[in-house]
């Protein structure tokens, strides 16, 4: 439930935060290293937002990752001024239109970490009826209803967004172009759902399933749910 807390919340001003959502342990220590890779290269805060499932669970790690050398310039690191103008990092700016432009600045760079650093898993997206968007600990319970083939009538897929800030706004809207319905799930009263909503933008019914108070979905509940939405549309689609 802390998706507000870690995407939207924080402080004053139009600033963001790198957010990564692992989905196992062995991820948690992979997205580590980008991390502390990203917060380097883009001179940006980054949070990895886990959860109590995973932060409680025992599960076998690799740590054969590693860092590649920087190969970019870091024009704001305080190097010495052989060759170079003058350097002053500040964050006060008390000439009039200044601070304007540094923000203006700041917009530029999470427009580029926008092109660049979106992340996410596609689990049979293609042909799917409805996809279910969950991360961290619900995305594993939801990929256990898919690779189960639990529902057999019914065609499911997921989508896991690695990145929740960047969010994976573009691939949720070609996938509503051509699903019945997208499923929300979290463990939360909805809060990821409203980003899910922004990213649709009507382009088809979005639905959500959450546990508050610590509860964990189960994958019973999920296809309960996905049971309920394809009755829904069946009942719509009769009186229609």
């Amino acid at each position: 439930a802390d998706y507000f807390q870690a995407v939207k919340g924080g402080g004053h001003g139009d600033y963001h935060t790198i957010v990564l959502a692992p989905g196992s342990v062995q991820e948690t220590a992979d997205l580590v290293f980008d991390a502390f890779d990203l917060a380097d290269r883009y001179r940006n805060p980054v949070m990895i937002l886990g959860d109590a499932q995973l932060g409680q669970m025992m599960e076998s790690v690799e740590f054969n990752k590693k860092s590649e050398p920087n190969s970019y310039k870091k024009e704001w690191a305080l190097t010495g001024a052989n060759g170079r103008k003058r350097n002053i990092v500040k964050s006060f700016f008390p000439v009039r239109g200044e601070l304007e432009e540094f923000n203006a600045k700041l917009q530029e760079k999470y427009n580029l970490i926008k092109s660049k650093e979106v992340r996410y898993e596609e689990i049979n997206t293609e042909n799917a009826d409805i996809v279910i968007v969950a991360y961290g600990t619900c995305a594993r319970i939801c990929k256990e209803v898919i690779m189960k083939n639990k529902l057999p009538d019914i065609k499911v897929g997921l989508l896991r967004p690695i990145t929740l800030w960047p969010y994976p706004s573009q691939v949720i809207q070609e996938i509503a172009e051509k699903v019945q319905a997208i499923l929300t799930v979290e463990m939360s009263a909805g809060q990821m759902v409203e980003d899910v909503k922004l990213s649709v933008l009507g382009r088809c019914p979005v639905h959500f399933y959450g546990r508050t108070g610590g509860g964990i979905p189960s994958p019973k509940d999920i296809i309960k749910k996905i049971a309920e939405i394809i009755s829904l549309k069946e009942n719509t689609t009769c009186m229609t």
